[in-house]
C-alpha cells in the first residue's frame, strides 16, 4: 500500500486522501468482489483476473503497524477468493501484475466458523499480510522474513509463508492500490500445505418437486457454477411423456459454486419411482468442482413420487358482522394460477341474496396460497345459515394442490350470521339556549359513511320552521359513530316541541348500523327547546325629601323563574318584584339577570335621584378681573318656594334669578364661595356651591428687572397676570441674540439660568405675543428686561 511522505503530519495527509477517495468510490457489486461471493480456488490452477473494477475503500482490520508512513488498510478494487487447507503446512502463493509498475496488496484470514463478513471487524480472524507501497510481483515465499508487512515504501513484496491448518477454511483479499483497472494472475506454490480438494463430486439423493415440476439434486460438495450446462443436459431422465427443460444451480445468481441443483420438467410426473441419471452435458463436461474434478458419468439417483390427494376445502374464516367478504382456509397450499378470478369457483347459499363475485389467494412467490378470499356483491345483513360450495370454474376445474390435484366439485363449507340489534334512534342531548345544532345518540354505533353530508337522512318539525343543512357524527378510529351532531340553517329562538324524523338521504339509505343492518325510516326524536328571555324591566319613585323608595317589575314572560336584582350599594333581591329604599341622591345603577333554567338575559339601568327640590346653577369659575361681572344662572328643580344666595364677598340676595356681581380681591389671586340654598313649602332644602376666582389685575407687562437671588422677591422673570391671554409666546434672549428660554405657559417662569448654571449680570431682551381673549386681537410686545444678583 502506498502511502505519500510529506514533512507535516503524514499519516493524517494519508488519511484526508483516503478519505477523498472513498467519496468517489462505489460499492462493489460484482461477485467476487466482496467475502460473501469469493472465488474457489484451487492449488494446481492460475487464476487470471484481466480487469478491476474500481469500488470498494472498506476498513480491514489487522495487526497494529507503526511504519510512520503506514495508512489505512482498505479493500481499494478488491477479489476474494476461498479455499479450504486439506493437510497442514505453509502457504505459498504469487500475485504478477499485467503491469509491472501497479501496487497490489493482500491479507490472509481463517473464517472457520464465522461469516465471511465478519473479516471486517473480528481482528481473530487474520493470519498474515502484505501492504508495502512498492510495485511489482507480491506474495508469500521462502524470501520472505516478516509475516506481517505493513504500508509504505520501501518494505519488502513477499511475506514470510504462514502456517494454515487442515480442515479450515481461509479467505485471502487482494486489493489493488494503483488508479487504474489493469489485472493480475495468482498461482500457489511454494509451500507445503495442501489446498487442492482431493475430493470428487458425486450425487447424494434426489428428490421430486410437484409444485414446480421439479427434481431437486443435492451432491456431496460444492462444485463451478460455469460447469453447469443450462439446458440441464448433464442428467437424463427416462420418464415416458416427461423431459428436461431447464436447471437452476442453488445459489449460482450471487457466486460461484454450489451444490444444490433444480432441474426442471415440462409437466407433472405421475406416482411412481423413477431414476436420475449424471452425463456430459452439451458443454462438453459433468460438473466440475474447482480443482476440475468432475462429477463421474452415469452415476444414478431414484426418487419415487408418491400419490398426493385433494386439499379438502377448508372452513370459513371468522369475519366481522355484516360481511362483503369471506375467506376459506386450506391445511395445504392451493395454485393460485388455478383460483378463477371471478369467483365462479364457488357458489353461495342461504338467505341473503348476496352472491360471490370474484376470488383471490395470499400468494407466494411460489404461486401458492392457503387463504382464498371470497368477494360478495353485497354485505349479508341477514341473520341465517349459509353455505359455501365449490363448483368447476370457466376451465372446467376447481381449485387445485400444490401437486395439481383438483379438489371435488360439491365440496362445502358452512357458516351462519348471527341476528345483529335494530339501530334505532335514542334521545337528544338537551340542547342550550338558541341552539344552531341538535344532537342524539344512537342505540348501535353507526357507520359514518352512511351519513348523508347533508343532513338529508333527518327531517325537522315545530312551532316554528328551520332547515337542517348538514349532519355529521362523532366518529372513531374505525369510522363508527354513537351519536349524530345536526347543523340547523338558524338558531332556534322560540321553545317548544321539536321533531327530528329520519327518512332515506340524497344518498340513497337512511343509517347504516356497525353490521350494516339500515335504520328503520321513520323514527322519530322530541327535542324540547326554551323560549329567549329578556331582563327589560321597569320602576316607579316616591320620594319624601330626600327618601326615595323604588318599586322594580319585570314581567315573568318566557318561563322565566329566576330573578337577579344586583345594586351599586350591595343589596341584591331573588323577587320578581322588589322595593328598594333610598336615603341618599345621585346616580344608581340597577341591573337584573333573569333566567328560565336554560336562556338567561341581563340589562342594566342608570337612575339620577333628587330631592324634591334640587339646587342648581352654573357659573364661569373665573379667573374675573377688577370690573368683571360674575353672572350665575339659577337651574334649580322642583317646587321651591324660597332662593337664599350667598356671593362670598359678604353680599347676599333673595330671590330666583342671581345679580351680577363685582369681586375685588385683597389678595393677587383669590377664590370665592358662592352658595344656593333653596326650599319648598315642608321645609325640604337642597344646597348649590360653586367657586369662583377673582384677581387684582388683568394687565399684561413684563417687569424692567428681577434679582433670582432665592430671597422670595422678584426671583423670576415672566408676563405678569396674562389671565386673558391665549396662544401665548414669551422668550428671552442675550445681547448676542442667543435664546435662553421660551414658554407657552405664562406661569412657566425663566429663573436666571441656562442649562443650570447662573445666568451673567446683564439686560436681556424678551418678546412677548398672545391673543386677547375677549376682543380676539394679537398683540406683539418686546423689551429688555436687567437681572441683578
Amino acid at each position: 500500500m502506498r502511502s505519500v511522505q510529506l514533512f507535516v503530519c503524514p499519516i493524517l495527509i494519508v488519511l484526508l486522501m483516503s478519505l477523498s477517495e472513498m467519496a468517489r468510490a462505489q460499492a462493489c457489486q460484482a461477485i467476487g468482489q466482496n467475502p460473501a461471493s469469493a472465488f474457489p480456488v484451487c492449488g494446481t490452477q492460475t487464476f487470471e483476473q484481466k480487469s478491476v473494477p474500481i469500488c470498494g475503500y472498506k476498513f480491514i482490520p489487522g495487526p497494529a503497524c507503526n511504519n510512520p508512513d503506514d495508512g489505512i488498510h482498505q479493500d481499494k478494487n478488491p477479489y476474494w477468493y476461498k479455499f479450504t487447507c486439506y493437510k497442514t503446512g505453509t502457504l505459498g502463493f504469487t500475485i504478477v501484475p499485467k503491469q509491472q509498475q501497479d501496487d497490489y496488496d493482500w491479507q490472509l484470514f481463517d473464517i472457520t466458523g464465522h461469516n465471511p463478513n465478519d473479516v471486517y471487524t473480528d481482528t481473530s480472524l487474520y493470519v498474515f499480510m502484505n501492504w508495502s507501497g512498492e510495485s511489482g510481483n507480491t506474495g508469500a515465499s521462502s524470501a520472505g522474513t516478516l509475516y506481517d508487512v505493513c504500508g509504505g515504501y520501501g518494505w519488502p513484496l513477499f511475506s514470510k509463508m504462514a502456517t494454515i491448518i487442515a480442515g479450515h477454511q481461509y479467505l485471502l483479499l487482494i486489493s489493488h492500490f494503483s488508479n487504474n483497472q489493469s489485472g493480475y494472475e495468482l498461482t500457489f506454490g511454494g509451500g507445503t500445505a495442501i489446498i487442492t480438494d482431493p475430493n470428487i463430486p458425486h450425487v447424494d439423493h434426489a428428490n421430486y418437486h410437484c409444485g414446480p415440476y421439479a427434481i431437486g439434486i443435492k451432491l456431496n460438495k460444492s462444485v463451478k457454477c460455469a460447469s453447469l450446462a443450462p439446458d440441464g443436459s448433464d442428467f437424463s431422465f427416462t420418464a415416458a411423456g416427461n423431459r428436461i427443460t431447464g436447471v437452476t444451480g442453488i445459489g449460482c445468481s450471487n457466486g460461484f459454486d454450489f451444490d444444490s441443483l433444480t432441474l426442471q420438467l415440462d409437466h407433472p410426473l405421475a406416482p411412481g419411482t423413477y431414476t436420475i441419471t449424471s452425463q456430459t452435458g452439451s458443454d462438453q463436461n459433468t460438473l466440475l468442482d474447482a480443482c476440475g474434478n468432475a462429477l463421474p458419468a452415469g452415476e444414478q439417483l431414484t426418487f419415487t413420487v408418491p400419490v398426493t390427494l385433494p386439499v379438502p376445502m377448508g372452513p370459513i374464516k371468522a369475519f366481522p358482522c355484516g360481511p362483503d367478504q369471506l375467506q376459506l382456509e386450506f391445511q395445504d397450499g392451493i395454485q393460485c394460477s388455478s383460483i378463477s378470478p371471478d369467483g365462479k369457483d364457488f357458489l353461495l347459499s342461504g338467505p341473503s341474496p348476496a352472491k360471490i363475485i370474484g376470488a383471490s389467494g395470499s400468494c407466494n412467490s411460489n404461486g401458492l396460497t392457503w387463504l382464498i378470499t371470497l368477494q360478495l356483491d353485497q354485505h349479508i345483513i341477514q341473520a341465517g345459515n349459509y353455505v359455501v360450495t365449490l363448483v368447476p370454474g370457466p376451465d372446467g376445474n376447481t381449485v387445485e394442490s400444490e401437486c395439481w390435484q383438483e379438489t371435488p366439485a360439491g365440496s362445502s363449507q358452512p357458516f351462519t350470521i348471527a341476528p345483529q340489534p335494530a339501530l334505532l334512534l335514542n334521545d337528544a342531548t338537551a340542547p342550550g339556549c338558541t341552539p344552531t345544532t341538535l344532537k342524539f345518540g344512537v342505540s348501535v354505533p353507526v357507520r359514518c359513511s352512511s351519513i348523508a353530508a347533508d343532513g338529508s337522512d333527518f327531517t325537522i318539525n315545530g312551532p316554528v320552521p328551520v332547515s337542517i343543512l348538514k349532519a355529521t357524527g362523532n366518529c372513531d378510529n374505525n369510522g363508527l359513530a354513537d351519536s349524530i351532531t345536526l347543523q340547523l340553517s338558524a338558531p332556534i329562538y322560540v321553545g317548544g316541541n321539536y321533531q327530528i324524523t329520519l327518512t332515506a338521504g340524497s344518498d340513497g339509505n337512511t343509517l347504516l348500523g356497525e353490521c350494516w343492518q339500515p335504520a328503520a325510516p321513520g323514527q322519530q326524536v322530541n327535542i324540547r327547546t326554551a323560549d329567549t328571555v329578556s331582563a327589560a324591566f321597569s320602576y316607579t319613585l316616591q320620594q319624601n325629601c330626600r327618601i326615595t323608595t323604588m318599586q322594580f317589575f319585570h314581567n315573568g314572560l318566557h318561563g322565566v323563574n329566576q330573578w337577579q336584582w344586583n345594586f351599586d350599594d350591595g343589596d341584591s333581591y331573588t323577587l320578581q318584584y322588589p322595593v328598594k329604599v333610598y336615603e341618599t341622591l345621585g346616580n344608581k345603577h340597577i341591573t337584573l339577570t333573569v333566567s328560565n333554567g336554560v336562556c338567561s338575559d341581563t340589562q342594566s339601568k342608570d337612575t339620577l335621584l333628587r330631592s324634591e327640590v334640587t339646587a342648581l346653577f352654573d357659573v364661569s369659575p373665573g379667573p374675573y378681573c377688577p370690573m368683571d361681572l360674575v353672572l350665575p344662572v339659577n337651574k334649580s328643580l322642583g317646587e321651591i318656594k324660597s332662593y337664599s344666595w350667598d356671593y362670598g364677598n359678604g353680599a347676599t340676595t333673595k330671590g330666583a334669578t342671581p345679580v351680577p356681581m363685582q369681586y375685588y380681591p385683597t389678595q393677587k389671586e383669590q377664590q370665592y364661595l358662592i352658595r344656593l340654598i333653596v326650599a319648598n313649602n315642608v321645609q325640604c332644602q337642597d344646597t348649590a356651591d360653586h367657586y369662583i376666582q377673582a384677581v387684582s389685575s388683568c394687565y399684561i407687562d413684563v417687569p424692567t428687572a428681577f434679582s433670582p437671588n432665592g430671597d422670595g422677591q422678584n426671583d423670576y422673570l415672566y408676563p405678569l397676570n396674562a389671565y386673558k391671554a391665549v396662544d401665548l409666546h414669551f422668550a428671552i434672549y442675550n445681547r448676542v441674540g442667543n435664546l435662553l428660554f421660551e414658554t407657552t405657559d405664562w406661569r412657566i417662569k425663566w429663573d436666571g439660568t441656562l442649562n443650570g448654571k447662573p445666568s451673567d449680570i446683564g439686560t436681556y431682551v424678551w418678546m412677548l405675543e398672545y391673543t386677547e381673549k375677549e376682543s380676539g386681537k394679537r398683540v406683539f410686545r418686546k423689551g429688555t428686561t436687567v437681572l441683578l444678583r
